[in-house]
């Protein structure tokens, strides 16, 4: 009988028994089966989960990924040998079509956001079949930028700089190609390829403009916003760091001393990470991002999750560099969030300081 039976289906006839370690048939009651959730993102695990709702019989791995006579290499391969994954040609027609009419930043665009929301079982095929089309507008820039008409660029160059194109654009949203195997990555000796977008993206501000934006803000400073402006920059200054909670109503300037500290920092060549709880408060912010975007938190949390900062990541770089987080609407989130981010912090920095593993937040000033 148990052979008849899928994974999940096995508990409703027979019952685990802990002492023994072993399945016994079910002599009463009934119990429903349920395999545990597992995102797209998950890769092998994922498609391990597709076959065990569908296989029936299993005993082993090898069983699992044996269709027939033929063992296949993964789970993934075998899950199109049972037809269970799109072949994705209809990514590849829309990508076709859309050529005709769509600029190649946008269609770039769109291979990313269909990356982001798993809808491609494929990546890598809808990639080979359509890059011409993301490449298009490459050389011209090029050409353009270098101004030399007569620059040209053979078909490994021009993948590898669209390739390189996508990757930055991930990057904005804290993902890599290497997240979405087994696309390709952009070679490392590319001189097309940006070093860490990232901390590029905090250091391109005007530091003239920054320094006069400073100045007009800090005048208009009351007394009781100078004190927290003085007491933040201090902290900053000296690289004591510290944690800091400012309270205010709506409407007290709380927005206005941020804007001030971050025109302050820039001003000098620092990185500031300005982030807050809501997509809509982030944009009152400069350069504000929502903290789960900026800082990898993950959607579902307990009291151990941490972030997805990778150690040397760019992400993780950036965050080694910056001098002052400003987390607005903090209270908004769940503890676990600030929890989560305060030992990934931990871990980032203890390499570049030992020190930084017993301190709040890796010894960085946050408020």
């Amino acid at each position: 009988m148990a052979r008849q039976m899928t994974y999940a289906e096995f508990p409703q006839k027979f019952v685990w028994k802990k002492g023994t370690r072993e399945w016994v048939p079910r002599k009463k009651a009934f119990s429903i089966g349920r395999i545990y959730y597992v995102p797209p993102g998950c890769g092998e695990s994922y498609y391990m989960r597709c076959l065990l709702n569908h296989i029936r019989g299993v005993t082993c791995h090898e069983d699992l990924r044996t269709i027939g006579s033929v063992l296949y290499n993964s789970y993934r391969e075998t899950c199109y040998a049972l037809g269970l994954l799109d072949d994705d040609k209809e990514f590849v027609d829309g990508f076709t079509e859309a050529s005709d009419f769509a600029t190649a930043f946008a269609l770039r665009i769109l291979f990313v956001i269909l990356l982001w929301s798993e809808s491609m079982s494929r990546p890598e095929f809808v990639w080979e079949k359509c890059w011409i089309y993301m490449a298009e507008d490459i050389q011209y820039k090029l050409r353009k930028k270098y101004q030399h008409p007569g620059f040209v660029m053979d078909n490994d160059q021009l993948q590898m700089a669209a390739l390189t194109e996508v990757e930055m654009l991930l990057q904005r949203r804290g993902k890599s190609l290497r997240d979405f195997p087994p696309m390709p990555y952009p070679k490392s000796d590319s001189t097309y390829l940006s070093n860490n977008r990232f901390v590029e993206e905090e250091l391109q501000y005007d530091r003239q403009a920054m320094h006069q934006e400073h100045n007009t803000l800090l005048q208009g400073l009351t007394d009781e916003q100078r004190v927290v402006y003085e007491k933040i920059m201090h902290s900053v200054e000296t690289e004591c760091g510290g944690m800091y909670f400012v309270y205010g109503y709506g409407g007290t300037g709380k927005t206005f001393v941020w804007r001030t500290i971050s025109a302050a920092l820039r001003s000098k060549g620092d990185i500031v990470l300005n982030v807050a709880s809501s997509g809509i408060a982030s944009l009152l912010l400069p350069g504000g991002r929502t903290a789960h975007s900026r800082f990898a938190i993950p959607i579902s949390l307990n009291e151990d999750s941490t972030c997805n900062i990778k150690q040397g990541s760019p992400l993780a770089i950036l965050i080694s560099k910056c001098k002052l987080i400003i987390w607005d609407e903090a209270p908004m989130l769940h503890k676990f969030c600030f929890e989560a981010l305060d030992r990934s912090m931990r871990d980032v920095l203890r390499f570049t300081n030992p020190n930084s593993l017993n301190l709040p937040f890796g010894g960085k000033t946050i408020v």
